[in-house]
């Protein structure tokens, strides 16, 4: 009779016993930062380097920058990376760089060269005993991540254990931050704007990875609270404290939850207000309204019709009704053709350039038009929600959001009384402060103005597995209290596969029945 071979059999059945699963968890953390240029994402990096090691006694690897790995590779694209950070031009012959190693070895290579580094670092850090990976108080810090593609391999490969880190800072103040640099006005600009939404194939769209994060850092103050911040995460993270969520944090929550009941084709958006007393007065979210006051929702899909008697389908949101599309969008283009035609008809241009004139006025802001969507928007539908009820003032109330309010939501919430807006996606179509400028502003302490600013804390997407933690928080009525260095964090990920899992389960299994197991087949 033979034995059942098992993956791994032999290391569990050692001791007589199989280990326990979770002794196998990953205490890894990588820890990934983005933010656009002045934001403080080098500044956030540091602090939870030295944080991790000298507080929770982690082994911690050297700042790992894909501008490293530029600086290092450039010469495979035949370009020589500048030596001098402190030259006004920098940071664009860099981005350039990376831009073209992009371009020559896929969109994934500076951070397929940092996940080499990981390997390597794990390794020579007792990471492995043989091929097996043991667990370890291991962490990688990477300043910073620039691109989606760059994201998704991560999470493929370290799962739970990646946590994304979004740093923010108004751009006024990040310019500010870059003339103290000593970077020339016009090449501000140009920085900041290429680091905020580049056309090229390969260049960097930091805003739109940003709202990806697993936490957020509104750095517009003191260098404390961006200290602060940061050590507030890796307690919740590690739950070495008791934290609960701060307004803030359980107003966006609610906020992204109603973004939820949005059946828009462009983007779902959420809005949660809250009195100054720190009372939920109102939520909404962007959808088609209906007769009699609110929007449709998923209950219209049946509705018993009074005349017909009969149970009919009455949601009339845009993927449902007049001809399933987003009637914002092709009336958009429908314009953009109009004025082309225009032009060609005019008889200022040639026949064969007409492809060309089409495609010239797609870039320009009438691409941006957002007048004829049929949705109300989030902000408008929370406040019109209070007045359909008629019970509260919005007078000094906070509107949280998913999403910066365009201009035309802009208007109406200083209107209402609204002193303050927290969002956390920028909407680079928004001229908002452009347009009122006089009543609204992104720096913190501006006065007799609505202050729009940056969500800073836990994640929506976090907000019950980092504030509903596992484990007990007494014992024999006291506190537990859990030192730093012992603290486990919450995210973890197994080091081995299911079946090995399962294998261990049924070598347990067998022992305490004093089963000799066979394999599949053989003969008894």
């Amino acid at each position: 009779m033979q034995k059942l071979q098992l993956v791994g059999e032999d290391d569990f059945i050692k001791e007589g016993v199989a280990r326990e699963i979770k002794e196998r968890l990953s205490q890894e953390l990588v820890i990934a930062l983005v933010g656009p240029v002045g934001s403080g994402v080098s500044t956030a990096a540091k602090f939870l380097h030295d944080e991790l090691a000298n507080e929770f006694g982690y082994d911690v690897a050297p700042i790992m920058k894909p501008s490293d790995v530029i600086r290092a590779q450039s010469s495979l694209v035949g370009m020589s990376a500048p030596a001098n950070a402190k030259t006004a031009t920098y940071i664009s012959q860099m981005q350039d760089a990376g831009n073209r190693l992009r371009e020559k070895f896929g969109n994934n290579y500076l951070i397929e060269k940092l996940i080499e580094k990981i390997r390597g670092f794990r390794a020579a850090n007792k990471g492995y005993e043989g091929e097996n990976e043991v667990p370890g108080r291991r962490a990688y810090i990477i300043d910073s991540l620039k691109s989606m593609e760059e994201l998704e391999l991560l999470r493929d490969v370290y799962r739970e254990t990646l946590c994304v880190v979004g740093v923010f800072a108004p751009d006024k103040l990040r310019d500010e931050r870059l003339k103290n640099l000593d970077y020339p006005e016009e090449e501000r600009a140009k920085v900041m704007a290429r680091d905020q939404a580049e056309l090229a194939t390969f260049g960097q769209a930091t805003r739109k990875l940003f709202v990806h994060s697993d936490f957020f850092v509104c750095n517009d103050r003191r260098p404390e609270d961006l200290e602060s911040s940061l050590k507030r995460f890796l307690d919740i993270v590690f739950d070495t404290a008791i934290h609960t969520p701060t307004r803030a944090e359980a107003a966006m929550y609610k906020a992204n939850a109603a973004a939820a009941n949005s059946a828009c084709m462009s983007r779902q958006v959420g809005v949660s207000i809250v009195s100054a007393d720190g009372e939920l007065i109102a939520v909404g979210w962007n959808d088609v309204p209906k007769f009699g006051g609110s929007l449709y929702t998923e209950e219209d899909r049946e509705t018993f019709d009074d005349d017909t008697k009969a149970i009919v389908n009455k949601d009339h949101r845009c993927y449902n009704w007049g001809g399933k599309k987003c009637h914002n969008e092709v009336r958009r283009h429908g314009l953009m053709d109009k004025v082309a035609i225009a032009v060609f008809e005019s008889g200022q241009v040639k026949a064969s350039k007409r492809a060309d004139v089409r495609s010239a006025i797609g870039k320009t802001d009438i691409n941006a038009l957002i007048e004829f969507s049929r949705s109300i928007h989030a902000e408008m539908e929370a406040i019109l929600s209070v007045a359909r009820e008629g019970k509260h003032s919005l007078v000094g109330a906070t509107l949280y959001t998913n999403t910066y309010p365009c201009h035309n939501c802009a208007r109406h919430i200083v209107a209402s009384g609204i002193k303050e807006v927290v969002y956390i996606e920028p909407y680079l179509k928004s001229l908002a402060i452009e347009l009122h400028s006089d009543v609204i502003s992104e720096m913190p302490d501006a006065k007799n103005m609505v202050v729009f600013r940056q969500f800073n804390g836990v994640a929506p997407t976090n907000y019950v597995k980092l504030f509903r933690p596992k484990g007990e928080r007494k014992q024999n009525g006291y506190l537990i209290r859990i030192d730093r260095k012992d603290a486990i964090p919450v995210f973890r990920v197994p080091l081995d596969a299911r079946r090995e899992y399962e294998d261990k389960i049924i070598v347990e299994v067998a022992a305490k029945e004093g089963v000799q197991l066979t394999q599949p087949g053989d003969p008894q």
